[in-house]
């Protein structure tokens, strides 16, 4: 069943629903659901200024009539604001991009005139696009908006109580993000309380409160609370369901399905990636379905299930997708490296770990040809190569000490370095190092001596 979205209902109040949109609504409401009843409650009731069927039963027509002309009345008003709004939003959208936010290219004046949601939007809508070209960037911007939206009085938007709740949960929410993206991650945590806590005064938006628990549910994860995050994301899919959204449920479900392979957990990561990838929508997201077969596909060698991986490297369409992008090419090579090493195919699996690591250094992903690194180290344990891993273990932590590397990752591999010099350097240890390694780059506040134990 296809519940009713906020926005929908304000088009319906505000008399730009279709004829075949207000006929659903209408045939919806008749079933009695109490969700999208509590929603439609919380939006109209403040066009109607009153309990729109408290008096049902005993109230004159003439009253009934006077209520419909008040909400008509009022949905106009409505409309209106709403259209300037929308109005301020483009220029405050053209301000920002030319000004790169609320420094002093920015006019004052401007900053006067578009203050609240329009100003508030803008500068969101910016910072999101910021967020992998410019973290610090991002951040900032989102910093700008939580303030407008804080400084944004609630009764500047009359018609609709908690509506400025929304905007300052929504802002502090992706501030919380930015934070998070600059792994600045006890500034998150606080940004995504105040979050929470403007929520509660908010309209009871679902899509705006499933938002502010999956990004809660990404910091979560970062922090390696893999299990909490899990949970969280149960909570976001069934929030995104209520509001009809399967979209963005299955957009949980494979944030879920990650949480689970990193928790050691694939077999469980499997399951729930097939089952979200297959409710997403492609022509909303394109990467989505593309980043989700490639999770799932992790996941089936993490899990053993090489037969099926194999074929799907070769029916998935990946190879075709990442065909413009040369690192998430490298990668999906990188995967069939593994199956070939985990099926015996020891020859194939150590030329291409050589040649993606050498690509990768090529590219200066230092880090990342490290972790292909510690792949090629135990297959050549496997053959008994332990010379050939010693003086790779040199050449890594060499390399990470010159460039002063992540001070943990260097830990580790001194770690490797140390076994092999003592000639005590096994396969489960140098999965143990890759593990943390690869871990690190999720959860930088991992220590290697509390994970090497």
């Amino acid at each position: 069943m296809m519940h009713l979205g906020k926005g929908e209902i304000e088009a319906f109040l505000a008399g730009l629903s279709s004829r075949e949109d207000r006929d659903r609504l209408l045939k919806h409401l008749l079933t009695r659901c109490e969700g999208c009843l509590r929603r439609f409650t919380s939006l109209a009731v403040p066009l109607l200024e009153e309990e729109p069927w408290a008096h049902v039963e005993t109230a004159p027509e003439e009253d009934y009539d006077a209520a419909l002309a008040r909400a008509g009345a009022a949905a106009q008003r409505f409309t209106t604001r709403w259209r300037k709004e929308s109005e301020r939003l483009d220029r405050a959208l053209a301000l920002v991009e030319q000004a790169g936010g609320l420094g002093e290219g920015f006019p004052l004046r401007q900053v006067q005139t578009l203050h609240g949601w329009p100003l508030c939007e803008a500068l969101l809508r910016k910072s999101f696009e910021e967020r992998y070209r410019d973290p610090k960037k991002m951040l900032q911007l989102a910093y700008d908006a939580a303030r407008v939206a804080e400084t944004t009085p609630p009764e500047k938007y009359p018609p609709t109580p908690g509506f400025v709740m929304d905007l300052r949960a929504r802002a502090f929410a992706e501030l919380g993000n930015a934070h998070r993206i600059n792994h600045q991650f006890p500034e998150a945590e606080r940004a995504l309380s105040q979050a929470r806590e403007f929520l509660v005064e908010g309209t009871g938006d679902f899509l705006l409160e499933a938002r502010v628990l999956d990004l809660e549910a990404s910091l979560l994860s970062d922090r390696g609370r893999f299990a909490d995050a899990i949970s969280l994301l149960g909570k976001v899919h069934d929030l995104y369901q209520e509001a009809g959204d399967t979209h963005l449920a299955g957009r949980a479900l494979i944030s879920q399905g990650f949480n689970f392979r990193r928790a050691g957990r694939p077999r469980e990561a499997i399951g729930i990636m097939e089952q979200g990838i297959g409710l997403v929508e492609a022509e909303r997201e394109p990467e989505l379905p593309v980043i989700g077969l490639k999770g799932l596909l992790d996941a089936l060698v993490d899990a053993g299930e090489l037969g099926r991986a194999s074929r799907m490297l070769l029916a998935s369409g990946l190879r075709e997708a990442f065909a413009a992008e040369p690192l998430n090419l490298l990668k999906l090579r990188w995967v069939e490296g593994k199956v070939h090493s985990g099926l015996g195919h020891f020859q194939r699996a150590e030329s291409i770990y050589c040649s993606v690591r050498e690509e990768l250094l090529r590219l200066e992903r230092t880090y990342d040809a490290a972790l292909l690194g510690l792949e090629l180290a135990a297959l050549w344990l496997r053959q008994g190569r332990a010379a050939e891993v010693h003086a790779l273990a040199e050449e890594m932590y060499e390399t990470f000490r010159m460039l002063e590397v992540h001070r943990e990752a260097q830990r580790a591999l001194y770690f490797l370095r140390e076994a092999c010099r003592w000639q005590r350097a096994t396969v489960p240890l140098v999965q143990r190092v890759r593990s943390f390694m690869e871990q690190l780059t999720w959860n930088p506040e991992l220590r290697f001596a509390d994970y090497a134990g």
